[in-house]
């Protein structure tokens, strides 16, 4: 088996130290030959990728997140308007999680730790226990996560910014964003309309809402341990779940923000809040518009402003090697319980510093 495996040299969370846990888990691998290439740049993973098949490599081994994910998939698979390539003659795609969220790799069912990955991979790898899945796509490109106008791109832009200044994307970093980009946009929130169409033709209508996001799994999680579970009969083997919040306001609207980021998964909880959110199952063909330009994000990437979006489905898309058995996504209480505590005491002091501010005298 022909494998080729991308790297970025220049990651934090990539080191020689690590390479030497993993390579030799692949190499043990009977018949596997591994060839290395590194990323250089924003859209290197996508440039090596272009082009390949299975005649030039059996697999195409990801070791990153979920950004180096979306660009390998982008480049395996052209232009989403472009010929349609047959998964079976593609590379097969893999990945080792070394970034911040893991998204896609979790889905699949890896484990977070990239050794404990790279054991699991090396399984399938010898028993050759490979699935084809369903991709999203938004114009003419592909995501293999999620995508979404307005909070949620907010969200990634801001905790992009501070990874940008040296400080880690943790859970808690995310969980902080989430409710100080909420507290903003309750001022002045995106105005988004929505019309998709499932796969059994029934019609989704939308005006005017102020966050709407799209899956292509479940659970999809960029908070740690905390499940984001907007679609619950969500996967990688059926059309996109929507899911969008009418209302920002009152403590239903705060109530609706900590559903979202995985709070609140109990019966007695969503009927309470399920005036404030729409849920829409195996979406194929979802149209997005905006009254003013909004941030988009695909796959936990910050892809810019943008004033609409055309998204859609794909069955079949890819091969990937995946476990049988999923690795669960649990939480700890009374971390939870930590970290909402020191959420809300970050949102506070957010909130008097700003009044502050604003008050003659006490810049």
């Amino acid at each position: 088996m022909r494998v080729l495996l991308i790297a970025n040299p220049n990651s934090t969370s990539q080191s020689d130290r690590l390479f030497r846990r993993i390579i030799p888990l692949l190499r043990s691998v009977k018949g596997l030959r591994l060839t290395g290439r590194f990323t250089h740049h924003s859209g290197h993973a996508e440039e090596i990728c272009r082009g390949l098949t299975r005649q030039d490599w059996d697999a195409v081994v990801v070791v990153g997140g979920d950004g180096t994910v979306h660009e390998a998939v982008n480049g395996l698979l052209g232009p989403v308007g472009g010929q349609t390539r047959d998964p079976r003659e593609l590379p097969v795609l893999a990945v080792i999680p070394t970034g911040s969220a893991n998204v896609f790799a979790r889905a699949l069912g890896f484990p977070p730790d990239p050794v404990a990955s790279t054991k699991r991979l090396a399984e399938l790898l010898r028993a050759d226990l490979r699935r084809t899945i369903c991709l999203g796509t938004w114009n003419d490109r592909w995501f293999a996560v999620n995508a979404g106008f307005g909070m949620d791109a907010d969200v990634i832009a801001r905790v992009h910014d501070a990874r940008q200044h040296g400080f880690a994307a943790t859970p808690l970093r995310y969980l902080r964003v989430s409710l100080l980009v909420w507290a903003r946009a309750r001022r002045d929130p995106p105005r988004i309309d929505v019309h998709a169409v499932g796969a059994d033709g029934r019609e989704l209508q939308l005006r005017d809402v102020p966050l709407f996001v799209a899956s292509n799994t479940n659970p999809w999680t960029f908070l740690g341990p905390l499940p984001v579970v907007t679609n619950p009969r969500n996967s990688f083997d059926q059309g996109l779940g929507l899911f969008g919040l009418t209302s920002l306001r009152g403590v239903r609207g705060v109530a609706s923000m900590l559903h979202l980021i995985g709070f609140g998964h109990r019966t007695f909880f969503e009927d309470w809040i399920r005036g404030r959110t729409v849920q829409f199952d195996d979406a194929a063909d979802v149209e997005l518009r905006c009254r003013r330009p909004q941030g988009f994000q695909a796959d936990g990437e910050y892809l810019g402003e943008f004033a609409e979006a055309v998204l859609g489905s794909r069955p079949n898309a890819i091969e990937v090697f995946a476990p049988k058995q999923a690795y669960p996504v649990t939480r700890t209480r009374w971390k939870v319980l930590r970290d909402s505590v020191r959420i809300l005491g970050s949102l506070t002091l957010y909130r008097t510093r700003r009044r502050g501010r604003g008050r003659p005298g006490e810049r």
